[in-house]
């Protein structure tokens, strides 16, 4: 899905990049409190992979969480990484937000129906509401195997799906 994703994402004229966190050393927020205590905020003192992946994302212009969806939840290094980027936000004076209006939209495969997806969705658009992200939309392949992901009907979804959330 990740692979025909960026592919419409590049015809449509985009500068796309995959980074696949199942493999990279990511660890959740433990909660510290030293990327608020500071008064610039450099992000997070976590030294593992999440670090170069923190300033990626504010360089993009959109970013596309992609993830299987495993007992209604995005996957725990997906999870992980999205703990970290709270090190980019401070509601303390002096405020600071590095990611308000960065555009956010979701990918995602499920063994079940799209249902089992509203949960994600519900926390992603709260997520987005608490760090004022511009959240773009939401696409889902159900009983997602590789026979489905790549049925037509997905790949045209797919294709509105890009076009929705790149304009």
């Amino acid at each position: 899905m990740t692979s025909y994703l960026a592919e419409q994402m590049k015809a449509r004229g985009a500068d796309t990049e995959e980074h696949f966190l199942y493999d990279s050393d990511i660890k959740g927020c433990k909660n510290c409190g030293i990327c608020h205590a500071s008064t610039e905020l450099n992000g997070c003192a976590i030294k593992d992979d999440a670090l170069p992946l923190l300033d990626k994302f504010l360089s993009a212009e959109l970013v596309v969480f992609a993830s299987p969806i495993y007992m209604w939840h995005l996957t725990a290094s997906l999870n992980a990484f999205m703990e970290r980027l709270h090190s980019l936000c401070r509601h303390d004076p002096p405020a600071v937000n590095k990611m308000a209006g960065k555009k956010i939209s979701i990918a995602m495969t499920m063994g079940d129906d799209e249902y089992v997806a509203a949960d994600v969705v519900n926390s992603l658009l709260h997520f987005c509401e608490y760090f004022e992200l511009d959240y773009k939309g939401a696409f889902a392949v159900p009983f997602a195997n590789k026979e489905q992901i790549s049925r037509q009907l997905y790949q045209e979804k797919m294709e509105d799906f890009v076009k929705r959330i790149m304009n």
